[in-house]
């Protein structure tokens, strides 16, 4: 009994020690000219403006190089996976890992297999518009069980995938780690972190929404919040309500449709279908206007952050870097850049 006692203490204090955390906000760069793993701040000389992440944001004419690992619920709802295609395609990007966890909470009921499908439909869609099949790895399922007691440790394919290419990249190149997207549930993350609580360190979370929606699986999400460096994207910013869809800033006006689907390309065509469709899009009153599930398009376009704190997410112990304000001006930056990758006959070879 005591030995067992001994080998839990010891694995919590592995776990204590591999947490990662933030450091307070860097306002005078030139009292922080040589940052670490952990520095942020606004507006950082000599590179673009907006929220600096030292490890993320690279230096003015320089290509983001850090690699991706996406990990979604459902892949449908949102339009930052053919963004990243896109990207990809114009090797602007590099995507590692396209992981699909699908199970949710808040009263939806625990596992969604149905969205494994979506997940592989929306790869399909990238391949048929032309996008090269080498860049697009091949999905790979998370954590899959019937309630969230079931899904706690538990171990799957995308699971060890994370562990595999975060240890890689930081053995390859420290200064520059793994960027994790969270669009839904941590869970496959979480069990990764089980499976080896080094990873914390080594990788950057942008995570769609740690502090209210999708954390509402506590047990993963706790766990994520007090181990990772978390970019929390959600709360009130997160979906961008008009009331209708001819007053969107973000996402694209339904007379600007044509030009999605004048390019003739499944991928774009499946994104004018989902405006005319899914209910968020539609909903009298309240059409909701992002793609807000791609937190990690912050790397991409560091001036689409206003502001942002360190904060208690998921209780006591848990911090996230909150962004807490985005803006119709950011609103503008991120459709400008989109629309002009999206809309870029290189993509769709």
């Amino acid at each position: 009994m005591r030995r067992n006692s001994l080998v839990l203490l010891f694995l919590f204090l592995a776990i204590v020690a591999n947490a990662a955390r933030w450091n307070k906000e860097t306002k005078d760069w030139s009292m922080n000219p040589h940052p670490t793993i952990g520095d942020w701040g606004f507006d950082r000389p000599g590179y673009p403006k907006g929220l600096y992440i030292h490890g993320i944001t690279v230096k003015e004419g320089k290509r983001v190089k850090n690699p991706l690992i996406y990990d979604n619920d459902v892949y449908d709802d949102v339009f930052d996976d053919e963004w990243m295609y896109a990207m990809a395609s114009l090797g602007q990007l590099k995507i590692a890992a396209l992981i699909v966890t699908p199970v949710l909470t808040d009263g939806w009921g625990f596992p969604h297999p149905d969205w494994i499908q979506t997940a592989h439909e929306s790869r399909q869609n990238a391949l048929q518009s032309g996008i090269k099949e080498s860049l697009l790895p091949q999905i790979t399922i998370g954590t899959e069980a019937e309630s969230e007691k079931a899904g706690e440790r538990k171990t799957s394919a995308a699971a060890h995938l994370y562990v595999k290419i975060i240890n890689e990249q930081y053995r390859k190149n420290p200064k520059r780690p793994v960027i994790v997207n969270i669009g839904g549930q941590s869970a496959t993350l979480a069990s990764a972190f089980c499976i080896d609580p080094s990873i914390a360190e080594k990788c950057i979370v942008y995570y769609t929404d740690v502090k209210v929606y999708n954390g509402h699986y506590e047990w993963a999400s706790k766990l994520v919040a007090k181990n990772f460096r978390v970019v929390s994207f959600g709360d009130k910013p997160w979906w961008v309500y008009k009331p209708t869809q001819h007053e969107w800033n973000v996402l694209p006006r339904p007379d600007e449709w044509h030009l999605l689907t004048e390019m003739n390309v499944p991928m774009l065509n499946h994104i004018v279908h989902q405006f005319r469709n899914r209910g968020e899009y539609i909903r009298e009153g309240a059409c909701a206007d992002g793609y807000h599930d791609g937190g990690f398009m912050h790397a991409w376009i560091p001036g689409m952050h206003k502001a942002a704190e360190l904060m208690e997410v998921r209780g006591e112990g848990t911090e996230a870097l909150h962004i807490t304000a985005f803006t119709e001006a950011e609103e503008r930056i991120v459709k400008e850049q989109t629309m002009r990758t999206l809309l870029n006959p290189k993509c769709y070879r």
